[in-house]
């Protein structure tokens, strides 16, 4: 018996060797993720990376012990996370938006100047890169979109990896790509053993509800600019919260991507909802009975039944849901399990949720 959503194993067909001119099926090898492949044979590893919309080939390589990259560039704080979770945080020489990372160890070397923070895409400091000279930037983005950088830098001369970590909708499909970093390390043996024990966790913790039979409703995320946007029910928050025991409401089956909603129409449902999960960056009761007067009518409201992701947080926005947390979807699961059957789990003490 399944006890969690688990993502079956795709066979995608995908444009291209590394430069997109040829047409090959590209096998997923991968237990959960679904945009990496790793094919390891004695003396290397093969490393493909696809884009998750055009299914090309967006970076092909044979790594061996030797060709371990000693100045690494990250360019989202997920990245970051692999690493520390690896050991090898040491190889970071630079990085974009420091003011996001939570990790105080890494934190402390920007501002000491160890780490150098270059800029964000468009404005990335291009003569920095240049002087530090790395040997790989691992970033994130989809061709096409708005991300020119990503060529400028290739241009350049630069070893460029291009993740879609961030578009993997099972929580263990994230965690998998310590595989990668892992591969790419040459730690291997350490990233499959820290992958198997929480993969091995989650699923425990999935089994813990699987039988209960009353799933209660879970209102997610805040409006935006008066939209409410509710992920679809194979999203990644939408599958922890169906693996913790609970349900979205509005959240469209079969479907990852976020769709809008008016304010009056999530209202009108959220009647029903017996908690409300992750409204945006609001940090209290009141704040969010400020937003709109409709709000105090919830009964969830009412109840105090409103519960954060935002509990280790930078001052500038950041937030360790998104980079720690990617490295612990079964710490983020037995907290959302607890908030959702605090019979089933009871924590006093939470890691990336607060009770507003």
């Amino acid at each position: 018996m399944l006890f969690c959503s688990l993502l079956s194993l795709l066979l995608l067909s995908c444009g291209g060797s590394g430069n997109g001119s040829e047409s090959l099926l590209f096998p997923v090898t991968n237990e959960y993720a679904l945009f990496f492949s790793l094919n390891k044979s004695d003396s290397s590893t093969e490393i493909k990376v696809i884009n998750p919309v055009t299914k090309k080939i967006l970076f092909s390589d044979n790594i061996t012990e030797d060709e371990t990259p000693q100045r690494v560039v990250c360019m989202s704080t997920g990245h970051v996370a692999y690493m520390t979770a690896l050991g090898v945080t040491n190889r970071i020489v630079a990085l974009s938006g420091g003011k996001y990372i939570y990790d105080k160890t890494i934190h402390e070397r920007v501002e000491r100047g160890e780490i150098a923070d270059i800029g964000y895409e468009g404005s990335l400091n291009y003569e920095l890169l240049i002087k530090i000279n790395p040997d790989i930037i691992f970033t994130y983005g989809i061709e096409g979109e708005n991300n020119s950088y990503i060529e400028k830098l290739r241009k350049l001369g630069f070893k460029v990896v291009v993740l879609g970590d961030y578009l993997e909708n099972h929580p263990l499909g994230k965690l998998e790509y310590l595989k990668l970093f892992g591969a790419f390390f040459n730690c291997s043996d350490r990233a499959d053993s820290i992958f198997r024990e929480r993969e091995e966790r989650y699923l425990r913790l999935c089994q813990q509800v699987s039988d209960i039979a009353s799933k209660p409703g879970v209102l997610l995320n805040a409006p935006w600019k008066e939209i409410w946007y509710i992920p679809g029910e194979e999203n990644y928050m939408s599958v922890l919260i169906k693996d913790a025991g609970g349900k979205v409401i509005l959240s469209r089956d079969g479907e990852s991507v976020s769709h809008p909603y008016s304010i009056e129409d999530v209202v009108k449902e959220a009647l029903k909802a017996d908690f409300w999960l992750n409204p945006n960056n609001y940090n209290s009761i009141e704040e969010l009975k400020k937003v709109n007067p409709m709000f105090k009518t919830l009964p969830v409201l009412k109840k105090g039944l409103v519960f954060n992701n935002n509990l280790r947080s930078t001052l500038s926005g950041g937030s360790d849901f998104w980079e720690t947390g990617v490295t612990e979807p079964d710490v983020i699961l037995e907290e959302i399990i607890s908030v959702l059957h605090p019979e089933i789990i009871k924590k006093e003490t939470l890691v990336y949720y607060r009770r507003l």
